[in-house]
């Protein structure tokens, strides 16, 4: 199944993998407190932004679902495969 999707699984697994919009938020808070940076201001602008983080977390919860999914697929083929 993994196979089939064009990337797809691997794309999901790491927005899963991310972390959430505010602990970025704040990390890049206390490094812009510390250091001068364009990057890091540029970085913090883009993340910050409520839009950028409204598509992260429906990036995560999408491969959060898609994730439970597959489980409850693999155990459904498991019980299946125990009964035969």
């Amino acid at each position: 199944m993994l196979e089939e999707d064009g990337g797809l699984a691997a794309w999901l697994e790491s927005k899963r993998l991310l972390t959430s919009p505010e602990h970025h938020i704040d990390t890049l808070r206390c490094l812009l407190a510390e250091h001068d940076d364009a990057l890091l201001l540029c970085d913090y602008d883009l993340i910050s932004d409520p839009q950028t983080v409204a598509i992260v977390k429906a990036q995560q919860r999408a491969a959060g679902q898609r994730r439970r999914k597959l489980r409850r697929l693999a155990t459904r083929q498991h019980l299946a495969a125990g009964r035969q």
